[in-house]
């Protein structure tokens, strides 16, 4: 059986030429359950219908599935995450953003919808971070970023799964000045090499890479990143949100390698104590060595030179610190080691170099 085509091709609202939920639900098969094929072209609109249109395709009991044809911006992003099976143009792209919503009235009344758009955003974070594979602090940092994705970078980061063939040249937006220059010469043909046209269609920006993190903008957000990290996070031309997996993988990673060295030190030390009576399963070498240094102990008693105790300190070493502090976070990060070691870190400014510096000084 063909898929009954339905097209989204335009704003999401109810106003007048706009695609209310109503609209799009009274174009579905009445029997609910035969397959279904949305064609997508939006720059978004009223969060409230696109989370509405959202609900109805999750509800959907038959298969489905969304070709974003050009665009899924803003709220229209968040409607293809309740399909089976997204697809998007080869000039495609999707932009991702935090809710917003004009708001008036007193402090009681902007409080009530400061607590609705913080609900709203819940439910987009938990949907994104289900069908990328990411975290929720990844999709957090995408979406503050107000974040552009290619189609190559829409399915490297999950959000479709393949790009179509042929590029699907759309309506052009009534407001494209606050678009990226390559984004809109991609969506509506504007013109190539980033040259400015226009200047209704859009801020200048390099089309190859329209959504690369610069120099500036990693020092900014990571100002202990190391240099050879920014240098491969530019020569990838990674995006921010992918800047900041990068990082906190990079931090997972030195932060396993720590520990490793930190129980290979211990390791070490249960050894150099290891009781007489084990010494009966020494090879004949470590053995001799064990006894002589046993040997020699009474003498240093008889020497009068008295051992020097280990200087006290009033506080935990850093090692204890870092982990108290990592274990207290894993709870707060529901479970998530990755997570808890990211907001330990935060809240714990300088802690893990302390940790770092503690260790290398062994």
């Amino acid at each position: 059986m063909q898929p009954k085509v339905i097209r989204i091709d335009g704003v999401i609202g109810t106003a007048a030429g706009e695609i209310s939920s109503q609209a799009f639900r009274d174009q579905l098969p009445v029997n609910g359950t035969d397959p279904i094929s949305v064609k997508l072209h939006s720059e978004g609109g009223s969060v409230f219908e696109g989370f509405a249109i959202h609900d109805i395709c999750a509800a959907y009991q038959g298969p489905k599935t969304l070709s974003i044809e050009s665009s899924a911006f803003s709220i229209a992003s968040f409607v293809a995450m309740a399909f089976d099976d997204v697809e998007i143009s080869s000039n495609g792209y999707m932009m991702l953003h935090n809710p917003y919503a004009a708001a008036e009235g007193d402090d009681e009344d902007l409080a009530k919808q400061s607590a609705l758009l913080g609900q709203l955003k819940s439910s987009m974070v938990t949907a994104y971070a289900q069908r990328s594979g990411k975290s929720e602090e990844e999709i957090k940092a995408i979406l503050k970023n107000e974040t552009y994705l290619n189609a190559q970078q829409a399915v490297e980061m999950g959000f479709a799964k393949r790009i179509t063939g042929q590029p699907v040249i759309g309506r052009t937006f009534a407001n494209t000045s606050t678009m990226p220059h390559g984004v809109v010469s991609a969506l509506f043909n504007a013109g190539s090499g980033g040259e400015q046209r226009d200047t209704k269609k859009g801020q200048k920006m390099s089309e190859s890479q329209p959504v690369a993190a610069t120099l500036q903008e990693i020092k900014a957000a990571f100002p202990k990143a190391k240099a050879t990290f920014i240098v491969s996070c530019l020569e990838r031309s990674l995006p921010m949100a992918s800047v900041a997996t990068a990082a906190v993988e990079e931090m997972m990673t030195e932060n396993a390698a720590l520990r490793a060295e930190v129980e290979a030190l211990k390791a070490s030390a249960a050894k150099a104590e290891l009781p007489a009576e084990e010494t009966e399963e020494m090879p004949a070498e470590a053995k001799a060595k064990a006894m002589n240094d046993e040997e020699e102990k009474p003498a240093a008693k008889t020497s009068g030179v008295k051992a020097i105790a280990k200087a006290k300190t009033g506080s935990p070493s850093a090692r204890v610190r870092w982990e108290s502090a990592v274990d207290a976070a894993i709870p707060k990060c529901g479970g998530n080691k990755m997570k808890a070691v990211a907001l330990a870190n935060r809240n714990n400014l300088g802690l893990r170099e302390a940790f770092l510096q503690e260790v290398n000084a062994r």
